[in-house]
């Protein structure tokens, strides 16, 4: 499966919201970014073991071969 390495996502429609928060993978602060679960939540995990729990009504990311 491939990985996420970069994810976007809002509280309200993109159109409309302009407050669009982006996550990179980059090694230092974000370490992995996992798919959706069942309940539609992305998990971001980081640094020193904090995970970071993500359910917005626009979602988008990008993906790479493992």
């Amino acid at each position: 499966m491939d990985e996420i390495v970069y994810f976007e996502y809002s509280a309200g429609a993109q159109a409309l919201d302009p407050n669009i928060f982006k996550c990179k993978v980059d090694g230092k602060k974000i370490l992995k970014i996992d798919y959706p679960d069942s309940n539609g939540f992305i998990a971001i995990h980081k640094k020193n073991d904090e995970t970071e729990y993500v359910k917005a009504s626009f979602m988008k990311f990008k993906t790479r071969k493992q």
